[in-house]
């Protein structure tokens, strides 16, 4: 199986959006994702004088396998009139198509002429919440169903974990690249061997399974080796809040990084800590969904009237206490019912109106 990597232009150094209209594509990721499958010596340099050539046992040097790398502009209008015209005019022969952040107009240009390549599938992987459109993809989908195309959208690359029996999960097999799986072997309480079947297409979870190596399956794995490993790294997926996932990009790629722990510690997923860890290695709480928030207002709102019904007057701290409500969706939950003329406020003090 050969891949057919279309990835954009590095822009100059200089180089910044020349107006409103004008969209500007990274590289750095597909210069990660390259870096892996090559193998190339020195791609890696987070361990620093640390280092110890972990990849180099793997030997997977995957360049014969990259049927051509096709770079595209880095900067173009949002909108184009003929994107047709930057659709790469010869490409080699190849399975599979990898899509790094090209214009989304394009994209669907490529997809439309993968008949006649004979591309079995493409992936698009999204790293940040704003590479593909909504919009742009169920045009992309429906491209590919009538071509009988496999596609994939990975949000971010490290969820990539196509069904079995799929050309997408022989690719994902193949190119070890998608959704991490490291074989653990523990011996005498501690892991002996971290061995890497699937990497995150940047090359993190080598990185993190390096480390993981001599540790105790009782020392704190989550939070001190994979969070602080995929921070240090740093992980290339978005830290942008995305309403679609309901998460950060970055934040899931971390989830699915943990998952590496499931045969330790029989968690799947993050069991409900409702922690994430911050950019400075600091634990805080995880923000919750834009519906949960509307969920947890109406529940205060419904709260302080309660309250109010046999009490002439409350206060936000016994009902914090009382109720086990957020201070924020209290607070929120008072101005409303005060502009709805419901009740009044002093202070930490509310009365009906």
């Amino acid at each position: 199986m050969s891949v057919l990597i279309l990835r954009s232009r590095k822009p100059p150094k200089a180089a910044g959006p020349r107006d409103p209209y004008t969209q500007q594509f990274t590289s750095s990721f597909a210069d990660k994702v390259l870096g892996n499958l090559k193998g190339e010596e020195g791609f890696c340099t987070a361990c620093g004088p640390d280092c110890n050539a972990c990849r180099k046992p793997y030997g997977r040097k995957l360049a014969d396998r990259i049927a051509g790398v096709r770079e595209l502009p880095g900067q173009l209008p949002y909108l184009l009139e003929r994107p047709g015209r930057y659709v790469p005019r010869k490409v080699p022969p190849h399975e599979i198509i990898l899509a790094v952040n090209i214009h989304e107009q394009v994209l669907v240009e490529v997809l439309k002429r993968c008949r006649r390549w004979g591309t079995r599938g493409a992936v698009v992987p999204l790293e940040a919440p704003d590479w593909v459109s909504g919009a742009a993809r169920k045009q992309a989908e429906s491209v590919c169903q009538a071509q009988g195309l496999e596609l994939a959208f990975p949000k971010p690359f490290c969820s990539f974990d196509p069904p079995a029996g799929s050309v997408l999960a022989d690719f994902r097999r193949e190119f070890h690249i998608g959704k991490p799986d490291v074989a653990l072997t523990v011996r005498d309480g501690a892991i002996a061997e971290a061995r890497v079947n699937v990497s995150a297409a940047c090359g993190a979870t080598y990185y993190v399974a390096r480390w993981l190596v001599g540790k105790r399956v009782d020392d704190d794995l989550k939070y001190e080796v994979v969070a602080k490993r995929m921070h240090s790294y740093p992980c290339t997926a978005s830290m942008k809040w995305d309403d679609e996932i309901g998460d950060t990009p970055m934040h899931v790629a971390s989830q699915a990084h943990y998952e590496i722990l499931t045969p330790l510690t029989g968690e799947a997923r993050d069991a409900g800590t409702g922690m994430v860890m911050s950019p400075v290695g600091i634990m805080l709480p995880k923000p919750p969904r834009a519906h949960e928030n509307v969920q947890n207002i109406e529940r205060a709102k419904q709260a302080i009237l309660e309250a109010l019904a046999t009490e002439p007057e409350v206060s936000l701290k016994s009902l914090r206490r009382s109720r086990k409500l957020s201070p924020a969706a209290l607070s929120s939950a008072a101005l409303l019912l005060r502009q709805a003329g419901k009740i009044r406020t002093k202070g930490d003090k509310i009365a009906r109106a």
